[in-house]
């Protein structure tokens, strides 16, 4: 039996609540939800740190981020409760998601760390200049504006809560 390597999967979103009392869930993803979701078997739901396959019995997408999705031999609110919170992740094989269409809005209240600097603050608001994105970010009593783009962001954890950011040479120093 082979395990899955999350580096072989994309986290989907969460299992963020229960809908109605069947065991179905509401799915609250990073991104735009795509109508291949409906078609797909199954997923994996992350379980004290594997990934474990669950059968999906229905999916039903109810806005651009968010769905409602059950799966084969949970039946109740009772069986639901112990997956509820779990990270829900696909092969990256079947998914379409690409780095831009995960929702940039949805990474307000994250925390953002610098490689060198340690803890800049948290991302009060995304910022949309003529399609320059930009977080403002509250770093004590000041604002600092930082640039969303692949050379400065280094990595995501949606987990954490966390955007780890490599900030060119100088752009920190505009705030101190």
């Amino acid at each position: 039996m082979s395990l899955i390597n999350k580096s072989d999967c994309q986290s989907i979103g969460v299992l963020a609540k229960l809908h109605g009392y069947k065991g179905e869930y509401v799915l609250v993803s990073d991104f735009n939800l795509d109508n291949d979701i409906t078609n797909w078997e199954s997923v994996f739901l992350e379980i004290d740190g594997l990934l474990v396959p669950f059968f999906i019995d229905s999916v039903k997408i109810t806005s651009d981020t968010c769905a409602f999705i059950a799966f084969t031999d949970i039946n109740s609110s009772e069986q639901a409760k112990e997956f509820l919170s779990c990270w829900v992740y696909q092969l990256k094989t079947i998914t379409n998601v690409k780095e831009e269409d995960v929702d940039l809005t949805l990474l307000s209240g994250y925390k953002v760390i610098d490689k060198k600097a340690g803890v800049i603050g948290k991302i009060e608001q995304v910022l949309d200049y003529n399609q320059n994105f930009l977080f403002q970010v509250l770093h004590g009593k000041r604002t600092i504006l930082i640039p969303i783009n692949e050379e400065i962001i280094v990595k995501v954890n949606h987990q954490k809560k966390e955007v780890i950011i490599a900030a060119p040479e100088g752009l920190l120093d505009l705030f101190s």
